[in-house]
């Protein structure tokens, strides 16, 4: 089977925005997630090797690569993300309002843009990530 699409694109990609458009993608490509995963669950195991499920897997990285960008309005939600990412040690589920914000602007760039332009300032103000994590004091 011939890659017809960007697979270097897919791997190039560092860890951290891979699992943030792993996230994003997971809705634009369920049916090809769903497809690959009834390929890989069956009962005979001669199916289960990898190069019989090979046009599965190729259909979903197409998917994939396909949909690795992103409007500039979505910029500074991707950058929340990232940075939640970064920072919590790619803990995604600590993460997951970043994620949802970045999903949500990916989905529909214009009313997310809308929905940033009416943002108060006190709803502008950056983050702290490490106040939902429970610190020990291992010294006292």
């Amino acid at each position: 089977m011939e890659v017809d699409f960007n697979l270097k694109k897919v791997f190039d990609m560092p860890t951290i925005e891979q699992m943030i458009f792993f996230h994003v993608n997971f809705d634009k490509c369920r049916k090809e997630i769903i497809r690959f995963e009834n390929a890989r669950n069956t009962i005979n195991s001669t199916i289960k090797h990898p190069k019989e499920t090979k046009a599965e897997a190729l259909s979903l990285l197409k998917c994939h690569s396909e949909n690795l960008t992103f409007e500039p309005a979505c910029l500074e939600s991707f950058n929340d993300a990232r940075e939640c990412l970064f920072k919590l040690d790619g803990q995604m589920r600590l993460c997951h309002n970043e994620l949802e914000l970045f999903e949500e602007c990916v989905h529909d760039p214009v009313r997310f843009d809308k929905f940033t332009k009416l943002a108060t300032p006190a709803q502008r103000i950056p983050k702290e990530y490490f106040t939902s994590m429970l610190q020990k004091d291992y010294y006292n």
